[in-house]
């Protein structure tokens, strides 16, 4: 993995949050509906494995610079 690839792939975690996040504010504030289990299972899953890949990534980003410092 390059540099590029790990800073989309973060980007890209960040942005699944937020769409959980407004997936939720749209169920219950502009549709007026009350909390499902849809709601939360989509939150908690969606969360749950962005955080993950988030933290996988970060990994990569913080090996692959390592590599790129001690590579000179």
């Amino acid at each position: 993995m390059n540099k590029n690839q790990v800073r989309y792939g973060i980007y890209a975690c960040i942005a699944a949050m937020i769409g959980a996040v407004l997936y939720a504010f749209v169920r219950l504030y502009i549709l007026n509906q009350r909390v499902d289990i849809d709601i939360i299972i989509v939150n908690i899953v969606l969360f749950t494995i962005s955080a993950g890949i988030m933290v996988y990534l970060s990994w990569k980003q913080r090996d692959t610079e390592m590599k790129e410092m001690f590579r000179d």
